[in-house]
């Protein structure tokens, strides 16, 4: 198994930075890391931490009040330890004024992005980007993309795309850059326009929201012969991937399945999945990770499952310092079997701070039922409410399916209701579901890129 580019790119990086700035040869104390270790890593994450906090106090007003407010000094931050004393940013912090976060003139931002990252609830927030900012974001999509992609693939990028410096404009840059031929489709085409696509410029890879590519093939797999198609991997983003899922995809289209997670407010572009599918690895040339406890605080060690925290350790326009995402994840201490044993990874995103309910003392995300249901042939979405009736939990399934026949209803009522949480709030009557409603293919299409959420209804309905 090849180990994945994104580590030796890391150490050129650092050791670029070695020879030409003075101030981190001090830091690190030496001239040459002819072997760069997890070490010396956590040191360059230290410095450009120190960098980036002197940077942000003194250009942008929120951390400039928030440094004086504290009275906390760059100098007080020596070690990874000490990071923990810089008080968090939050998602409403940037979304009240977001313009007290801008650390360069208004003239210099080329790029603005308006966005709601966790659906309906979530606050609308704003961030900037400079022409900097956007070059070190494709020069990262391009380190990304040479996990799957080569020189000369032809990439199919089926993401939203409406304008210049979008997502998906920003992509196709990221895959020239590593020698790609990039063709934007977007993601307003039907299924099937969107297979003759295919069939006209033959990529190798497709890149998508999850949702999208599990669409379009479901809708088109009882009709076209998805495996000839000549597609080598598809590359998903923007939400889970469930097991399931992925075994249906690798299966239906006979191709390897990887998974991107990344931020808005990060630069889109955070971390891959390797061909060892077990976990992902970031871009630690521009990003800090922490995981802490959503309740407290804390930073919690590795392979402790908690909130992922970012710092952006190269913006120019925003940089966003210790940001709380409401992503619950956790960072895997076992090195990857790609090889890649100096990077840290990322383990799977199942579910934001947002997306948790509560059913007695037991919790429900919508990653539960990803896995559940599709693995059911044939369905293509679902949304989920939950209410209550005479002082008991009502789950009820709206499902888009591409066709149906007698048994589809019982059999999705069978696999969610062996679950085993599920299972046990049924059996003691704190729990019932409520009769499957099937609805056509189109139905339930998403207009925006808001995480799937359950809709909880109980306030209204208690």
């Amino acid at each position: 198994m090849e180990t994945i580019y994104l580590e030796s790119w890391l150490h050129n990086i650092i050791r670029e930075k070695l020879q030409k700035d003075t101030e981190f040869r001090k830091w690190m104390g030496r001239k040459e890391l002819p072997q760069i270790t997890r070490a010396d890593i956590d040191q360059y994450h230290v410095f450009k931490f120190r960098k980036t906090l002197a940077y942000a106090s003194k250009k942008s007003v929120f951390y400039r009040d928030l440094l004086k407010k504290t009275g906390i000094r760059v100098d007080d931050i020596r070690s990874l330890e000490d990071i923990s004393k810089f008080p968090f940013t939050e998602p409403q912090d940037i979304a009240q004024n977001p313009y007290h976060f801008t650390c360069v003139s208004l003239g210099d931002i080329t790029h603005v992005t308006t966005f709601t990252s966790s659906g309906t609830i979530g606050p609308q927030k704003k961030t900037f980007f400079t022409d900097n900012d956007l070059k070190t974001m494709t020069d990262f999509m391009a380190i990304g993309m040479r996990t799957v992609a080569g020189e000369g693939d032809i990439v199919q990028i089926m993401l939203p795309h409406a304008r210049a410096n979008d997502q998906a404009d920003l992509l196709a840059q990221g895959v020239r850059k590593m020698g790609g031929i990039p063709v934007v489709t977007g993601n307003s085409p039907g299924a099937v326009d969107q297979i003759k696509k295919i069939d006209e410029v033959h990529p190798n890879i497709l890149f998508a929201e999850t949702s999208y590519i599990w669409r379009i093939t479901q809708e088109t797999c009882r009709h076209y012969d998805l495996k000839a198609k000549g597609i080598n991997t598809i590359f998903m983003t923007s939400e889970f991937l469930s097991e399931s899922m992925r075994r249906q995809l690798q299966n239906i289209w006979n191709c390897d399945v990887h998974m991107h997670y990344g931020m808005t407010e990060m630069g889109l572009g955070v971390s891959v999945e390797c061909h060892a599918h077990e976990g992902y690895h970031y871009n630690e040339a521009d990003l800090m990770v922490e995981v802490i406890d959503p309740k407290t605080g804390e930073v919690l060690d590795d392979d402790a499952e908690g909130e992922l925290v970012f710092t952006a350790l190269n913006r120019e326009a925003m940089p966003l310092i210790r940001y709380r995402t409401h992503d619950i994840s956790r960072l895997i201490s076992e090195p990857c079997k790609c090889g890649a044993s100096t990077l840290r990874r990322i383990a799977p995103v199942t579910r934001r701070r947002e997306s948790i309910v509560k059913i007695g003392d037991d919790e429900l995300y919508p990653s539960v039922f990803d896995e559940l249901l599709f693995s059911i042939p044939d369905i293509i979405d679902y949304q989920v409410s939950l209410t209550t009736k005479e002082k008991k939990d009502i789950l009820s399934f709206k499902i888009a399916v591409a066709r149906e026949d007698e048994n589809t209803c019982h059999v999705i009522s069978e696999v969610l209701s062996g679950h085993p949480l599920i299972k046990k709030n049924l059996a003691v009557n704190k729990l019932a579901l409520s009769p499957i409603e099937l609805v056509g293919s189109g139905t339930l299409i998403r207009m925006n890129r808001a995480k799937k959420l359950i809709s909880d209804k109980r306030s209204i309905t208690a």
